[in-house]
Formats: C-alpha cells, sequence, structure tokens
C-alpha cells in the first residue's frame, strides 16, 4: 500500500534543516560587530554602546541605564541631586545636615544646564566613542524649607560624559584603573569656585537606584587590610533614624571605591565607582586630597555623599566616576539564547516535525482502512 506525504511536510522539514544548519552555522561565525547609536532630544541624550542603553537627562545630573538586549534587565538609576557647603564639626567624615552651611540643588528648578556639542568620532585608543557635556552656574541656598538665596554665582559646574568602544586606563595617585569599554560610562565632574564660602568641606550627594528585584548594594569596604562585602536593602528607609544618621563607608586603599547593584540571590547587575580622591586647586598648586563617604538607605534607594575637605581659597574641584553593566548578571539576549541552545532547538524541532508527520500518517492509514471495511461490508449486502 502506497502512501502519499503531503508536499508540506517535506516543505517543513526541509526548512527544520535549514534552521538548524543555520543556527550551527552561527555559533561558529565570527563576533558581532560594536555599534554605538546616540540620539539627543529636548529631555535627554541616548546612548546605546552594544548592550549597554544609557540616558542622561538635561534637566539635572541623572544616568538612567539598562541592559538593552536582556528582555528582563532592570533599569538603574544614579543622579546627583545637590551639594552641600558643609563644616564637619566634630570631624568624623560623616556627612550631617545639622552640620551644613549651604544647600547648591543642581535640579533644573533651580539651575539652567546648557548641553555642549555632541563629539562622535572614532580613534586608534578610543575605538568608537562619544563625548559630550553639562555646564551651569550654581546658587547657594540656606538650609531648611525657606531656599533663601544667599550666594548668587556660586560656582560653575560642568559634568562631562564618554562612552568608548576599548577599554580605556586611567590613573590617580593610589593606582590605575580600568574603564571596560562597551559597558562602562565615565563621568568628569569638575567645580570652579567664584566667591568664597564659610566651609571646611564640600559634599556631593549621589542617588543610587536600581529597578525591580535588584533592590540590593553590595559595598566593597576594608578595614585593617582585610578586604570585604557589606549588604545592605534598599528597601529599608533609614531617614526615620533622624537628618543626621548616616554609615561610615569603610574606604579600601583602591584607586577607586565600588558599590555594586545587586539582587536578592546576590548576583551582581551593575556598579558604580567613584574616584578615592579628588584633585583640589587651592590657588598656589593642586592637590589629591581623599574622600570620606558615607550613607544610608531610603526606602527605594541609597544615598551616598562623598566629602572632600577644602577651605576658603579653594578655586577648584575635579572629581570621577564610573557607571556600567556586569554582563554576567544577565541571562543574554534572545539572539543569544538562541545561539547557546542552537543544536537542543534543532533537535527539538526535528523531533516535533517527526512525531507530526507519523501522526498524520497514522491518521491516512486508518482512514483507508476504514475505508476499505466499509467497501467490503457494501460488497457483501449486494
Amino acid at each position: 500500500m502506497n502512501i502519499a506525504v503531503p508536499k508540506g511536510v517535506f516543505m517543513a522539514l526541509a526548512l527544520t534543516m535549514v534552521f538548524a544548519g543555520g543556527s550551527f552555522g552561527a555559533e561558529g561565525s565570527d563576533p558581532e560587530e560594536y555599534d554605538l547609536f546616540v540620539s539627543v532630544d529636548e529631555a535627554k541624550v541616548c546612548i546605546i554602546s552594544g548592550n549597554f542603553s544609557v540616558a542622561i537627562t538635561r534637566d539635572w545630573p541623572r544616568v538612567i541605564f539598562k541592559h538593552e538586549e536582556d528582555p528582563f534587565s532592570p533599569t538603574f538609576e544614579v543622579s546627583c541631586p545637590r551639594m552641600y557647603i558643609h563644616n564637619d564639626t566634630d570631624g568624623d567624615g560623616l556627612f550631617g545636615l545639622s552640620e551644613t552651611a549651604l544647600t547648591v540643588f543642581l535640579d533644573s528648578n533651580h539651575v539652567s544646564w546648557n548641553l555642549t556639542d555632541i563629539d562622535q568620532g572614532y580613534s586608534h585608543e578610543l575605538g568608537e566613542y562619544v563625548m559630550f557635556g553639562m555646564r551651569s552656574e550654581l546658587n547657594a541656598y540656606s538650609v531648611g524649607e525657606n531656599e533663601t538665596l544667599i550666594m548668587p554665582g556660586w560656582a560653575r559646574l560642568s559634568f562631562w560624559y564618554s562612552i568608548s568602544e576599548k577599554s580605556v586606563d586611567y590613573a590617580n595617585s593610589l593606582g590605575t584603573y580600568t574603564v571596560d569599554g562597551g559597558t562602562q560610562l565615565r563621568v568628569n565632574f569638575t567645580l570652579s569656585i567664584d566667591s568664597c564660602a564659610d566651609m571646611n568641606a564640600l559634599v556631593l550627594e549621589q542617588f543610587l537606584q536600581g529597578g525591580g528585584s535588584t533592590n540590593m548594594f553590595h559595598l566593597m569596604e576594608s578595614e585593617s587590610g582585610y578586604d570585604y562585602v557589606t549588604e545592605i536593602s534598599a528597601t529599608v528607609d533609614e531617614r526615620v533614624d533622624g537628618e543626621d544618621f548616616s554609615h561610615g563607608y569603610a574606604a579600601t586603599s583602591e584607586p577607586v571605591q565600588e558599590i555594586n547593584f545587586a539582587k536578592e540571590d546576590g548576583s551582581v547587575q551593575a556598579l558604580y565607582r567613584w574616584g578615592s580622591e579628588a584633585l583640589v586647586d587651592i590657588g598656589v598648586n593642586t592637590s589629591a586630597l581623599p574622600l570620606n563617604s558615607s550613607y544610608f538607605t531610603t526606602g527605594n534607594g541609597m544615598m551616598l555623599h562623598s566629602q572632600i575637605a577644602v577651605d576658603n581659597c579653594t578655586t577648584q574641584i575635579s572629581h570621577e566616576s564610573v557607571i556600567g553593566l556586569v554582563e554576567s548578571g544577565f541571562v543574554g539576549s534572545v539572539t543569544d539564547w538562541m545561539r547557546e541552545y542552537s543544536w537542543p532547538m534543532a533537535l527539538l524541532i526535528c523531533v516535533i516535525a517527526c512525531l507530526a508527520v507519523l501522526s498524520l500518517l497514522r491518521w491516512r492509514r486508518r482512514r483507508q482502512m476504514n475505508g476499505s471495511e466499509g467497501d467490503n461490508q457494501t460488497g457483501s449486502l449486494l
């Protein structure tokens, strides 16, 4: 008995094998080329650097970033809401509002930010790159709800952002650190002070927030030569303990300090690094001064305060930080997943196709046998 198999079945099998062959070939193909895309609108500058998607808002210094290809990637934020003209009266290096003389707001309600031209190109050292800056004049206000303007035109501030295809090494007096190409954003902070203020410290406030279930922070700390990780939860609001409540950050001897954004299972997905020291110009020479940092959680994120010891003669302060992804904390893109599991996927498709063919053959055979029995019964009746 000859059973005709529909052409569509053979076509499905052929397509299956073509798909499988394509998947197998992709596994050994050349790595994907690096792509760098930049777009600018009235609200933000968007950069897609490989899998690293970044938006820098134009209303205040805020970086929102995520993994571009991972469909389950949360959104992360690192921002600088304000600075404080500070007097560390007890000398403990911790931030406290009671020791704050003046507040310097960085949001668009108090500051007008000017965006520089976008410098995008290629160089041998950087590969593809993009660089740009935001600049503004700053005023100093009284501390408290009244926000009285005390010192107009106190200083000028610029943030300079850069992403490059290739990794680049930078150095300070404590050593060398690397900004990874394609997955990390370098931020340079430069403050030029035009009016003297009664202070012995300047405090830069930074807000860190992870999205979704990435609500843990891992602080890389050191004490008595012993390095350890402090795990804290952003879901706890520690501000209920008072305005002066803060944890001291035990800095390591590394050129940069580091805080990781992590999930509750411990997997790290993003990082924030800031320089262990700042360059301070007091009008005569430039000195590298260490930073003292402290922190507390807010219920949805973390406030980090970096304190730089200065005096009334200080004319300029510069500092650097790094924001980026940790690729190992992500499952990978859909394309990567398909490549990784191409053999099992192809085998599964082949098995499904074969089962479909066998089911069709059994159905046609039963139909023909039922038809033959019906013919025999009809003949016997005749």
